[in-house]
């Protein structure tokens, strides 16, 4: 139960991050704003990671992963509530920082809360089940979205945003327990060498990197596939928005179903492999880059599945990410310094995923672009699996 919790806790992050997509064009008429500030609002998130991910990880470290929690939920629901006090466009991106970065500090808390308080021998579940935080979250604003958008407008979705961050922040304070004491009676020393060590800790890199590959491909695709659906096959606005949060949710499944297999002994870099190689091979087939060599009458429907699949198989990458951060070194002070590391390289994937596939179709005018930019990816992301795997093994055996 305390796994689920902390998902919970990790919705409201997944939550924020995604409102955005169906709130755009709300956004965009009542702000009066351009497409590129509405890109910049998209990329909020990803810029703060970016450039502050390792700083997450030393507040996180040096007060402690629950405090750090509720200081991020706090957060949050400030950056849920300013801009509908103050309305206007520097208060909404003064808002999305803040949910930006309660986001980063709650991302970086729980998997620290989840290697202290959970037992070594159910790690591969309890990773399933906090990687479900993004498709849980991501899947119920986007069904909850366009409910409240045929009643209301954007403040509502925002207060409601709001008010969920305010019970998960109250049920947080009742329910994390206290940091253990062990966390703190490690020598600290320097903080400069702690954090220039992990900068040098080339696993990290390399699980970061991979992990900026799923970035790239799943959440990539998710950002268009509103869009995609309308536009490009017809679909009503609520059936693209139904379709988009399927995907949210098929990856969920995924996620759990990952937990189950790294619980039973399933070797981490064949699952990061099997997902990159199956979702390069859907992607490319959704996108069409096999069009010209297979023609059957219900292509349509078999992309829509294959476009699902892609969700149901990249589900099988973070957790094994996570399991895999959870054995760099044992849980320590350093822990969270690692997993900002992790998550400022991962969200270079996160920021670029949208903005790179966007310009490439702009520039080329055509969708199967993306098809084969997810096949050199999946293949980097195949390497970084298979490196980072190995590597944290041996490592784990020679202790």
């Amino acid at each position: 139960m305390f796994s689920w919790f902390i998902v919970s806790c990790g919705c409201v992050g997944a939550i924020n991050l995604a409102k955005l997509a169906p709130s755009m064009s709300h956004l965009i008429d009542y702000f009066q704003i351009s497409l590129s500030t509405s890109g910049l609002l998209g990329g909020i998130f990803s810029i703060l990671m970016i450039f502050t991910g390792l700083f997450g990880g030393v507040i996180i470290a040096k007060f402690g992963p629950r405090l750090a929690m509720l200081i991020g939920l706090s957060i949050s629901l400030l950056g849920n509530i300013y801009p509908i006090l103050y309305q206007n466009v520097p208060n909404l991106m003064v808002g999305r920082s803040l949910e930006g970065y309660g986001f980063l500090l709650i991302n970086l808390s729980a998997p620290v809360l989840l290697t202290l308080h959970t037992n070594d021998k159910i790690r591969g579940k309890v990773m399933g089940i906090w990687g479900s935080f993004m498709p849980a979250g991501n899947a119920a604003i986007i069904i909850v979205a366009p409910l409240i958008y045929t009643v209301s407008d954007w403040h509502s979705l925002w207060l409601i945003s709001g008010l969920y961050t305010f019970v998960i922040l109250i049920l947080a304070y009742l329910i994390i327990p206290k940091d253990p004491e062990y966390f703190w009676k490690v020598d600290k020393g320097n903080l400069t060498l702690i954090i220039i060590n992990s900068i040098k800790k080339w696993r990290v890199l390399v699980i970061g990197a991979t992990f900026a590959c799923h970035s790239l491909i799943f959440l990539g695709n998710m950002q268009f596939l509103p869009y995609y659906f309308e536009k490009i096959q017809g679909y009503s606005q609520n059936s693209s928005y139904l379709a988009t949060a399927s995907y949210c949710l098929t990856s969920f499944a995924g996620h759990l179903y990952c937990g189950t297999l790294l619980n039973k002994g399933k070797k981490p870099e064949k699952l990061i492999g099997f997902a990159f190689i199956s979702s390069a091979i859907l992607v490319a087939l959704f996108f069409g880059v096999f069009d010209k060599i297979i023609n059957f009458e219900s292509m349509q429907i078999i992309k829509f599945f294959a476009i699902i699949l892609v969700a149901l198989f990249m589900g099988l990458t973070p957790p094994t990410i996570f399991y895999l951060m959870s054995y760099i070194e044992k849980p320590s002070w350093t822990t969270p310094i690692n997993y900002g590391y992790m998550v400022q390289v991962q969200s270079i994937g996160i920021f670029a995923g949208s903005f790179l596939f966007g310009l490439l179709v702009d520039e080329t005018g055509s969708w199967i672009v993306i098809g084969y930019l997810s096949i050199l990816i999946s293949i980097c992301g195949i390497v970084g699996g298979i490196f980072s795997s190995r590597s944290i093994i041996i490592r784990e055996k020679e202790r």
